[in-house]
This record gives structure tokens, C-alpha cells and sequence, in this order.
């Protein structure tokens, strides 16, 4: 697995194009949304750190689900069955996907916290960097085996427009773009429970002072297990050459 995780790093070396979007976008976004007075209506310095958190999580969460999701071209191009030949059973061919997409998130969190600090001036102790930095980074583990599953179970011509759906679905509705407090009612109730949410409030907690809740940690967990089913029962069936998206 470690020769196949070397392979897939040594691919995204040589695409590193289909990061521009998932740091550009965010980081605009966030240097936007802290910089014009009295758009956030809150004090600058909260809106710089919470904004960090919530676009730095947005990048990441981009990015894993764009490369991970890019496996339908490895399905066109027949590289699965190749796969299926090889000693690697279908945990670990998503497992090692899964690690070689996490190269991906570090790119936005990097250039988001930088910004942060060079731009806005957010000051955290030397704990809470220790803490937020990973907690934004390996905390998106579980949505690169949601782009797994869908990249194995979608078609060419129905992925992109998937993953644009869930992504923005989730990040919306997770409190990525707007708190849960601005959106309605019923859309914040259920925004509680996806995983975008669970993901940033873990590091919104450190950021401000606590730590994750036990039930942001229950709740990131419980949808790491479900991605993982689906990314590997996807896998499954793509070498089979059924699919169903």
C-alpha cells in the first residue's frame, strides 16, 4: 500500500492546477467577507478568527472531494481493473486514496491560517495552533471517502454536478458560509448534525477558548464510518462495471 500511496502523491505532483480553485476562492472570500466594515456586524477580530476556521474548512473539504472524486477517470481509463489484479484488497486501495487526498487539504488550511495572521492579525496561543491546525486538517479525513464513493458510483457526466450539490449542500447547511443562527430554523436543526458542522465547530471550540464536544467528535466519527462503507461497497462495484449514479 505504501508503493500505492507513493504512486497516487507522484500524480497529484503533477496536477497541481485543480488546487487553484479550492485555495483562490475560499482565501478571496474570507480576506472579502473580514475586511469590508460592518459587513459582519460582529467585532473584527471574532469575525477574523471564526471566518479562518469556516474558510480554511471550505478549502479543505473543496479540495478532498474534487481529487477524491476524481477516481471516475481513473474508472474510464481502466485503472480499477488494474487495481483489482494487484495483492491490494478493496480496503486498502481506499485507504490509501483516502491518505494520498489528505496531501490536498493541507494546501487551504496552510494559506488560510497564513492569511489570517498576515492580513488580520488573529493571534491564538501556541496550544490552540497546535490544536486548530490538525483538527482543520486530518478532521477532513471523512470527506475525502465521501468523494471516493462518489467518484467509484457516479458516471463522467454526472460527478461534477454531484459533488457541486453535496459541496455546497453541506457547506451551507453546515454553517460553512453563514452561522447556523442566520439560517432558518429547520435548516439549522439539521445542520447541526452533518458532518461540515461537526468538522469546523471542533475547531471553532479551540479557537475560542474550549474543546470539541464529545458530540462533534461522535457525530465526525459516526459519518467517517458511513463515507467509508460507501467509498468501499463503490469500489466494489465499479471493478464489477455497474454503476448506479
Amino acid at each position: 500500500m505504501r508503493a500505492y500511496i507513493r504512486l497516487e502523491l507522484r500524480r497529484l505532483a503533477r496536477s497541481p492546477g485543480m488546487l487553484i480553485l479550492t485555495v483562490v476562492m475560499p482565501l478571496l472570500s474570507y480576506l472579502l467577507f473580514t475586511n469590508i466594515p460592518g459587513l459582519t456586524g460582529q467585532d473584527r477580530d471574532v469575525a477574523a478568527t471564526y471566518a479562518m476556521v469556516s474558510m480554511a474548512g471550505y478549502g479543505a473539504v473543496g479540495a478532498l472531494l474534487n481529487y477524491a472524486s476524481g477516481v471516475v477517470v481513473d474508472r474510464s481509463i481502466g485503472w480499477m481493473r488494474q487495481l483489482r489484479l494487484t495483492p491490494l484488497s478493496p480496503v486498502r486501495v481506499v485507504v490509501g486514496k483516502g491518505l494520498a487526498a489528505m496531501a490536498t487539504a493541507v494546501v487551504p488550511v496552510a494559506a488560510l491560517c497564513a492569511a489570517a495572521v498576515l492580513v488580520n492579525g488573529v493571534r491564538l496561543d501556541a496550544g490552540q495552533w497546535l490544536a486548530v491546525v490538525p483538527l482543520l486538517w486530518l478532521g477532513a479525513a471523512p470527506f475525502a471517502l465521501l468523494g471516493l464513493g462518489m467518484g467509484y458510483l457516479a458516471t463522467a457526466q454526472t460527478v461534477q454536478p454531484l459533488n457541486l450539490l453535496v459541496y455546497l449542500g453541506m457547506s451551507v447547511a453546515g454553517g460553512l458560509w453563514l452561522p447556523l443562527e442566520a439560517l432558518p430554523g429547520w435548516v439549522a436543526a439539521a445542520g447541526r448534525w452533518l458532518p461540515t458542522h461537526a468538522y469546523a465547530d471542533m475547531s471553532w471550540q479551540v479557537a475560542f477558548g474550549g474543546s470539541p464536544t464529545g458530540t462533534d467528535l461522535v457525530t465526525l466519527a459516526a459519518w467517517t464510518a458511513a463515507f467509508g462503507v460507501l467509498a468501499v461497497a463503490g469500489f466494489r462495484r465499479s471493478v464489477r462495471g455497474t454503476v448506479s449514479l
